[in-house]
């Protein structure tokens, strides 16, 4: 999926016209951010409904204790035609909600993949073929081998594989890998295994390719397409939320929407709705890429056994209440586990299962939270929010500084390189000097000999020869 954002970055829209302005912040929406951007370009505001917009905010004082931009209310009514005020804003629930629900320096632990096979007791997950952790490499049963017995492991492999960064979410980075001929290939060139050390640096996994149902398959064959399904620890429950399916395009590896993926809600009965959108909010009835007729495609089977399987897996993640799962739909119909995510974009969330993330428990959750945010009577964690965003700064800011690192080693190196090359370089035009001198002298000296009376008298004696 694409990362969110809180909304705060001042971008205008398109043609918006003053009189327009005028009435979106007179229903409280800001119209300089990139969220308001994003609907209005793509037609989800036209329908301006003031009285509902009235409705919302007061909703979510009421429960919530905080004005909020009602802007996803209005989108999602342009899209659906439905209202419901219960729909959580982008902004706050990535800024306010989704910190307070998981603990964030947990997350970090969680998100590995090459530890996926540890903390995730299933045995429905695409084989690990390879492991890179710190930099060192580790074969499917975790033995430490060496950089020789990796790439032997990938070469090995006949079929195709896919790798990925170990400890980034939502689709970051992932490439199909080929192995023909004793070569391996990613897009159709080839590469070793110290390419790959230069793409993903010290931590990635290599897995099997999945293969997938073909009701799945058949809007977008290139990719792997996915079920985003939402569940969420709540009063000592783990609650299934939603699933919107994610398929590929341009015939790319990845499926999220970021990607240029598109997504489509799904019914608790795993049945297909009708409308298919992308990042940009604009709709389809077919894929773009294959043409392929959304209308067609058949119900997932045993989806009940979906659900199971995902609420049965966040029992066991003990610091994070809110888990975006992605799970394949394998070729026998039954859900394969891809990988775990812990935030996301939820506004899209919302689009694509056209109903608010939280349905029932919406009233009950905002109003526990939104006390809990205030600073009085707040459980441990405190002002979460500000903390996360604080935590995510930092890192940001300790990422900046381990590149800035990287590149002075990297500059000092060439430097020193740099440095000998310069030194051979002052050896060699000092050698050659040497030798420029020393054929000017031997010209000098063969000038001279020409020039002198002995080589006039003996000049019969050359002829002769």
């Amino acid at each position: 999926m694409m990362n969110n954002n809180s909304g705060n970055d001042l971008t205008p829209a398109d043609n918006l016209s003053a009189d327009e302005e005028l009435i979106f912040n007179e229903m409280g929406i800001k119209t300089k951010t990139k969220v308001f951007k994003r609907y209005y370009n793509a037609g989800l505001l036209d329908n301006k409904d003031t009285p509902y917009m009235n409705e919302v905010k007061n909703y979510w004082l009421e429960n919530y204790n905080k004005e909020i931009d009602p802007v996803l209310h209005l989108a999602s009514l342009n899209l659906t035609g439905k209202k419901d005020k219960r729909i959580v804003p982008g902004h706050v629930m990535w800024n306010e909600i989704i910190p307070f629900l998981n603990d964030a320096n947990m997350a970090t632990g969680y998100r590995d993949k090459n530890i996926y096979d540890h903390l995730f007791k299933t045995s429905r997950a695409p084989k690990i073929v390879l492991k890179r952790i710190r930099g060192r490499y580790f074969d499917t049963n975790n033995n430490a081998i060496d950089k020789v017995q990796a790439t032997k492991i990938l070469l090995s492999d006949n079929d195709s594989l896919i790798i990925k960064p170990s400890d980034t979410n939502n689709g970051h980075g992932i490439e199909k890998i080929d192995c023909k001929d004793g070569e391996l290939y990613l897009n159709n060139k080839t590469i070793t295994i110290t390419d790959l050390e230069k793409m993903y640096e010290y931590n990635y996994i290599v897995q099997e390719v999945i293969q997938q149902h073909p009701i799945m398959a058949a809007p977008h064959p290139a990719s792997v397409n996915t079920l985003r399904m939402v569940t969420l620890r709540w009063n000592n429950e783990i609650k299934y939320l939603s699933t919107f399916a994610r398929f590929g395009a341009n015939n790319a590896v990845k499926d999220n929407a970021g990607a240029g993926g598109i997504c489509i809600g799904v019914t608790e009965a795993g049945e297909f709705m009708d409308i298919a959108l992308d990042e940009h909010c604009a709709t389809y009835n077919n894929h773009p890429t294959t043409d392929y007729d959304f209308s067609q495609l058949e119900q997932i089977p045993n989806f009940e056994e979906f659900i199971k399987f995902v609420t049965d897996l966040h029992k066991d993640i003990l610091h994070l209440d809110f888990i975006s799962w992605d799970i394949a739909v394998g070729l026998d119909g039954l859900p394969v586990f891809i990988e775990a995510n812990f935030a996301g974009a939820t506004w899209l969330y919302q689009l694509a299962s056209q109903a608010p993330l939280f349905s029932d428990n919406t009233q009950e959750m905002i109003q526990y939270i939104g006390e809990n945010l205030k600073g009085s009577g707040a459980r441990d964690i405190g002002s979460t929010a500000s903390k996360f965003r604080r935590r995510k700064k930092q890192s940001k800011k300790k990422v900046t500084r381990n590149r800035e690192k990287k590149l002075k080693v990297k500059n000092k190196k060439l430097d020193m390189i740099a440095k000998e090359l310069e030194n051979e370089n002052s050896k060699l035009n000092a050698v050659i000097e040497a030798q420029q001198r020393e054929i000017q002298s031997t010209k000098n000296e063969v000038s001279r000999l020409k020039q002198s009376r002995s080589w006039r008298y003996t000049s019969f004696l050359r002829r002769k020869k």
